[in-house]
């Protein structure tokens, strides 16, 4: 049984955020970190999970996933960076090193 869409509700200063940070990631070549922040913009814009993952291509769960986490960061305590800086801190999280 597939899991209920929740929308996200961002924002001005959250989309504005969401674009910035968007944009730096397509400067310096980090296209596949930019897939969750247009997740959340396009389930701000009222898409479903499936249409953001067609849309996206990558899977319904990975969609739902990184919604839910950025649902998750909003709970955090300030201090922990919650929200949306809290989701865009995990999305620049530190990646495993290449082989020697």
């Amino acid at each position: 049984m597939p899991y209920p869409h929740s929308f996200i509700t961002l924002t001005p200063e959250e989309q504005a955020r969401l674009k910035k940070e968007s944009e730096r990631l397509a400067r310096v070549r980090k296209w596949k970190r930019r897939l969750p922040l247009q997740a959340l913009y396009l389930s701000n814009e009222k898409k479903t999970f499936r249409d953001i993952a067609e849309y996206l291509g990558v899977d319904y769960s990975t969609v739902r996933n990184w919604v839910y986490r950025y649902r998750k960061c909003g709970t955090q305590t300030p201090a922990r960076r919650g929200g949306l800086e809290g989701f865009i801190a995990w999305v620049n999280r530190p990646g495993p090193k290449p082989p020697r």
